[in-house]
């Protein structure tokens, strides 16, 4: 897999980050023999921090014609849920460091079931934290329809992470593209950075003929502009890691180009939308420099001074005349 090493600054109390811009398949040991060579690379290189994709161990769903097909799907996902490769991820959760020079944390996304459901989960392994444990898990709120098939929605209940190294809130793929709950990880939790794991697709047409304007990868332009603006508006950071190239029974292409966004909502660096890449950050100041942007022009302020809940009295309901 080819690496790319970039320097945020010379402070080595800011931690290292590995964005794995990947492909995954419908095989589940390639996909975590991958990992296992993503993980000791990260090793190797003294990351702090590795961000997987949206279900990296199954690989993302297809699209089932028939209900037999749909059990089949089911299946595979279930073949890869964290009960069935419980020693795998003991042995990752092993080789965790906790002096700050080594990698700390690892965040993946995967198949949970429970209480008869399926759920699409994210996950932070670390030596402090028990996987399981309900406060530590994250469940995918916003489904996409062919997910609705197999998975479960989360509640409302968002996932923050307090680390060393700031504060972290977690996104799964789709949930990207509504506003409120990143504005509730921003405002509410006060995260310095906003973390989304997904398998984000890039093919889809919009095309406005009269102004010669024509794209058929509008879901990588999304892809793009949720990030940006999701840092920008917010004044986090934003950490995006995808899925990169086809699916090998679909054939649905997925867009790649993890990257990193600071809070101003400019693009720091991207991973490329054809291939592999592991984009390895080194002394990311996530925490110090989302503060010094917030100085430098604290809209937040003014945000706090009139912001109101949508549940809260007091909305209005009419038309400006």
């Amino acid at each position: 897999m080819r690496v790319i090493e970039r320097t945020f600054s010379e402070n080595e109390d800011h931690p290292t980050v590995l964005l794995a811009n990947i492909h995954t398949s419908a095989n589940i040991q390639q996909n975590i023999n991958k990992i296992e060579e993503i993980l000791e690379i990260a090793h190797h290189k003294n990351v702090n921090i590795v961000i997987l994709p949206e279900l990296c161990v199954t690989g993302y769903i297809w699209e089932a014609k028939t209900d037999i097909e749909a059990g089949q799907v089911k299946e595979h996902l279930l073949s890869g849920e964290n009960s069935r490769i419980a020693p795998w991820l003991k042995n990752v959760w092993d080789s965790l460091k906790t002096d700050g020079k080594g990698l700390e944390y690892v965040l993946f996304n995967n198949v949970r079931e429970k209480d008869g459901f399926l759920y699409n989960a994210a996950y932070v392994l670390n030596k402090d934290i028990d996987y399981n444990k309900e406060e530590y898990i994250y469940h995918k709120i916003f489904l996409p329809k062919d997910e609705q098939r197999y998975f479960k929605g989360g509640t409302d209940k968002r996932l923050t992470i307090d680390t060393k190294w700031g504060r972290y809130g977690l996104l799964i793929c789709y949930d990207l593209n509504f506003v409120e709950l990143a504005r509730k990880y921003a405002f509410t939790d006060e995260v310095d950075a906003i973390i989304t794991m997904a398998a984000w697709r890039s093919e889809a047409t919009r095309e406005y003929p009269e102004m010669n304007v024509k794209t058929d990868h509008y879901y990588g332009f999304l892809w793009q502009l949720m990030n940006s603006s999701k840092a920008a508006y917010n004044q986090v950071w934003s950490l995006g890691v995808n899925t990169v190239g086809a699916h090998d029974i679909s054939g649905v292409y997925f867009w790649g180009g993890s990257g990193i966004w600071a809070p101003s909502g400019l693009q720091l660096l991207q991973a490329s939308n054809i291939k592999d890449e592991l984009l390895i950050i080194r002394n990311l100041d996530i925490k110090e420099q989302a503060h010094k942007e917030r100085d430098e022009f604290n809209y937040s302020i003014d945000f706090h001074s009139v912001y109101r809940d949508m549940e809260e009295p007091g909305k209005y309901v009419g038309c400006l005349r």
